[in-house]
């Protein structure tokens, strides 16, 4: 590009990688699909319709073609195929908001001591040229090395030859921070936006750092899962420890129940999901509080203490056996 400022549209094909030049009734064609087909998988990857505008690249067409491709060489079939680019879709599109929300104020600053909209497009463009090579490389890296550790973790399940893959026995977690609505009201953006990054980052490095996985995050609430009760029983105590003594964090919460689970487009279902999100909400604060079948798998663990309480109503489910789960000194 010249010395000369660039434009939206600037912006927009370093993006894309090319300029938008194609019908999505050419695009079709050219990849031998049906415009059907072609519209089935662009939205699938969460895109709306377009109408009849140019509004498609070669990468684009490039897309549907690989797609393509791999249904007629039988690689997958077409409903596993739309399943496929259907995750890919949700994931890269909560991907693409988080990076552009934490940018944005990097933007926003550098772009400040210059003149309006046109200031933060430069900081924008030039930012974008410097973190797109990179970060495309860091995107293949972490899916391929979660790609291996989601297989290795499946072979594990097929070896013991005790339940389907996809419907193992696993302990869900469900955190959430107390009275986290009312502390909002008398936040402002900026405060409220720091508490919950550091709710998430603190979340994410003692989930992953047990070795759970973040199933997902809901503002003040977050939902794990761990492959074994004593995992799922680390975490939770940890979360109480770090956010439960941070001062400049509300109080936490702790559900965990185990049995078996569906995964599907990486969240999981079944009763002990929806058992550990009841649990938080009869939970004290700053305390974990797990289901039967968690706590038999706990009875041998020297890491932990368990302490039986009464029987609680869970709506949804009816009455419960409780216990709470505190670090062994």
């Amino acid at each position: 590009m010249s010395t000369e400022r660039p434009t939206t549209d600037d912006l927009e094909r370093l993006l894309l990688g090319a300029s938008r030049r194609y019908t999505f009734d050419q695009i079709a064609e050219a990849a031998g699909l049906s415009v059907e087909n072609a519209r089935r998988y662009w939205r699938a990857l969460g895109f709306p319709d377009v109408g009849d505008e140019n509004a498609f690249t070669v990468w684009d067409l490039e897309a549907l073609r690989g797609v393509t491709e791999l249904v007629e060489s039988k690689a997958v079939n077409d409903a596993t195929a739309i399943q496929m680019v259907r995750a890919l879709g949700r994931m890269t599109g909560r991907l693409a908001e988080w990076h552009v929300e934490t940018l944005a104020e990097i933007v926003e600053e550098s772009g400040s001591g210059g003149v309006g909209a046109q200031s933060r497009l430069t900081s924008a463009y030039q930012m974008a040229q410097r973190l797109l090579p990179e970060f495309e490389r860091l995107l293949i890296y972490a899916w391929r090395r979660k790609l291996a550790s989601s297989v290795n973790r499946l072979v594990a399940i097929a070896e013991l030859g005790e339940a389907p893959l996809l419907a193992a026995p696993a302990s869900v977690g469900f955190a959430d921070l107390v009275s986290f609505t009312r502390l909002s009201r008398g936040l402002s953006v900026e405060a409220l936006g720091t508490l919950v990054e550091q709710f998430e980052a603190t979340t994410n490095d003692v989930i992953f750092g047990c070795g759970g996985r973040v199933v997902k995050t809901l503002g003040d609430e977050v939902v794990f899962v761990a492959d074994s009760a004593r995992t799922a029983a680390t975490i939770g105590c940890q979360l109480v420890e770090q956010i439960g003594i941070n001062p400049s964090l509300p109080d936490i919460r702790v559900g965990i129940a185990t049995g078996p689970v569906v995964a599907r487009l990486g969240d999981v279902f079944g009763t002990p999901t929806n058992l550990a999100a009841r649990l938080t909400t009869v939970a004290e604060r700053n305390s974990v509080l797990v289901d039967a079948a968690t706590a038999d798998e706990l009875r041998d663990e020297p890491s932990v203490a368990l302490r039986a309480l009464p029987p609680t109503m869970v709506r949804g489910i009816g009455a419960v056996e409780v216990f709470t789960v505190t670090p062994r000194r």
